[in-house]
């Protein structure tokens, strides 16, 4: 997913912004992730949390998984460094 975006708008809860800067960072890669912005990899990676937890929090937050030849790319290779 390689394309450019002028400017999106994010929104983020003060109940988040209290959290600190782990909980936006996952509120950010969220929002990016559903609007097909980023990828599962990147999205996961912004928000520091391995494959498991970032599809557990997508399922938290209602938001389906979109996955590509690239998402499947990024697995392999996340699959194949962990050996």
């Amino acid at each position: 997913m390689s394309h450019f975006v002028d400017s999106i708008g994010i929104e983020i809860s003060p109940d988040t912004l209290n959290q600190g800067e782990g909980a936006i960072l996952r509120e950010i890669a969220l929002q990016l992730y559903a609007r097909q912005i980023f990828t599962f990899g990147q999205a996961r990676r912004l928000a520091n949390l391995s494959v498991w937890e970032f599809q557990q929090l997508l399922g938290q937050h209602h938001v389906e998984r979109h996955y590509n030849e690239t998402d499947l790319a990024e697995d392999i290779d996340t699959i194949a460094a962990s050996y």
